[in-house]
């Protein structure tokens, strides 16, 4: 049980490739508490606390993106109501929010540096963060979602390699954003994690494209299908006997 999350994380390519999507944009979120005073207190020179009011918008994202998501949990359920095929898979319930978010996210990214220069008013770069606060949110709360539907009795495994990444790159990565501003300047800096966003936002993409493929050569996709197919086979095992008892004991009181 303690291993199983590593052997996901190495051998399930979705807990691998959502690992590594989820951990880049926990690390950029982290990343943004060093680039922020430098792009606020070193190009626009504010305060510390000025600065610090800068990253409002963020929170303004979720806010917007709860609204979506609430949105389409109504549309899902109108769906689900109408016996909709689509809506019977992991891949078209879940992963629609996360290939809105994923381009939020790197929108974002490039919003902010290349708008961060002392001829452009300091709200321009400023306002690049409710993009990035919904395409955050809406990832998370696709991905998350998606490994719980995928691995079922095993999404509390997947859900700890997925922990467990995102709060080492959280961690780590922030270390690497002061010298990355220094060394490439804003512009580029935001460029190259936009760039890294951008290659890991077509996941979602990729996931509803090739999930059911990706999941028939798992194996523990494989085996959650085998053990329901066994759970049904002695479902309607148990049924049939109950059937036959009730119409012994008919007959018999019939005689």
């Amino acid at each position: 049980t303690l291993t199983r999350p590593l052997r996901m994380l190495f051998f399930e390519l979705i807990v691998l490739a959502t690992c590594l999507y989820l951990a880049l944009a926990y690390g950029i979120f982290y990343m943004y508490f060093e680039a922020y005073p430098i792009i606020f207190e070193g190009i626009y020179k504010q305060s510390p606390g000025i600065s610090g009011l800068m990253f409002l918008p963020i929170g303004i994202g979720p806010i917007l993106a709860i609204a979506i998501f609430l949105w389409y949990d109504s549309f899902l359920r109108k769906a689900q109501a109408q016996n909709k095929p689509w809506t019977q898979k992991e891949e078209s319930r879940r992963l629609p929010l996360a290939c809105i978010g994923g381009p939020l996210y790197v929108i974002a990214l490039f919003w902010l540096g290349w708008t961060a220069r002392e001829d452009v008013p300091f709200y321009v770069p400023m306002l690049a963060g409710i993009p990035f606060g919904m395409g955050f949110v809406l990832i998370f709360m696709a991905l998350l979602n998606y490994l719980t539907d995928a691995y079922e009795i095993f999404a509390a495994s997947s859900m700890a390699a997925a922990s467990c990444c995102r709060s080492l790159a959280g961690a780590v990565l922030p270390f690497a954003a002061t010298p990355m501003y220094t060394r490439l300047g804003v512009a580029w800096a935001s460029s190259l994690l936009g760039f890294l966003s951008l290659g890991m936002c077509v996941i979602p993409f990729l996931f509803l494209w090739k999930g059911d493929r990706i999941r028939a050569g798992s194996r523990f996709c494989i085996y959650l299908k085998e053990k329901k197919e066994k759970e049904l086979e002695d479902l309607r095992r148990e049924r049939a006997a109950r059937e036959r008892i009730e119409s012994q004991e008919t007959v018999a009181e019939k005689v």
